[in-house]
């Protein structure tokens, strides 16, 4: 497990809930965070690229096994994601023509901070 996927986890508030093709899991990102390195001095927010890993997380939980990253559909950022928020992620994944398509979406209370659509294939990595 790499540095960030391993600063992700530890972030957890508490293991996914896992149904069928479908998973949620909150987290709590401290400043300290090294996701808000840079991005930005001042005011911290969690980049668009981490909220895909965050999802892409979630996803290898619902499948039980890492995904290869394709690519991004239909992304809508519309509230930056702080440091100490409790960020709620929602991930529904469904298979089409080969690929996992997960249908993801991210909220701080009833406050939605991004929806899209990841593309991520099945990897051979352990």
């Amino acid at each position: 497990m790499n540095k960030m996927r391993k600063a992700i986890m530890q972030s957890a508030l508490a293991p996914a809930t896992l149904s069928g093709e479908s998973g949620r899991q909150s987290f709590r990102f401290a400043e300290s965070f090294l996701g808000f390195s840079g991005h930005f001095p001042g005011y911290p927010i969690l980049p668009g690229v981490l909220q895909n890993l965050l999802a892409q997380v979630v996803a290898e939980q619902i499948i039980g096994q890492p995904v290869t990253f394709r690519e991004i559909k239909r992304a809508k950022f519309s509230r930056p994601l702080r440091p100490d928020d409790r960020i709620d992620v929602e991930v529904t994944c469904r298979e089409k023509d080969g690929y996992l398509h997960c249908a993801t979406r991210m909220q701080v209370g009833a406050e939605e901070a991004s929806n899209f659509t990841l593309i991520l294939e099945e990897s051979a990595e352990s």
